[in-house]
C-alpha cells in the first residue's frame, strides 16, 4: 500500500502493531511488514506465510476481525494509507 506524505513512521508503528495481532492468531505464521528501498519509499507491505485457508484458521480469521487492538490498527492504518492501495495478494509457495 502507498502511505501518504510525511505518514511512512506511524505506518510502520501501525504494521508492528498489526504483526504482533496476528502473530497471537496465527502462532505458527510468519508475519512480516516492510517498507521498500529505492522505487517508491512511501509504500509498505504485509506478507503471511502459512497456511490460511485450513484447519482452525478460519476461525482464528474470525477472532483476530473482533479484536479490539485489531480494529483500532486497521482504523488508523487507514488514516496513513492512500486511499485505494491496499490490497490482498496471494503468493504460492512452490519451493518447499
Amino acid at each position: 500500500m502507498r502511505v501518504k506524505d510525511d505518514m511512512l513512521g506511524k505506518a510502520m508503528e501501525i504494521g508492528k502493531g498489526l504483526a504482533k495481532v496476528r502473530r497471537k492468531y496465527y502462532p505458527k505464521h510468519q508475519i512480516y511488514f516492510s517498507f521498500q528501498i529505492g522505487g517508491d519509499p512511501r509504500t509498505i507491505r504485509e506478507t503471511i506465510v502459512g497456511t490460511m485457508f485450513e484447519d482452525d484458521n478460519f476461525e482464528q480469521d474470525a477472532k483476530m476481525s473482533a479484536d479490539k487492538k485489531y480494529q483500532s490498527l486497521q482504523k488508523q492504518l487507514k488514516k496513513v494509507a492512500v486511499e485505494g492501495t491496499i490490497e490482498d495478494e496471494i503468493r504460492v509457495i512452490f519451493s518447499e
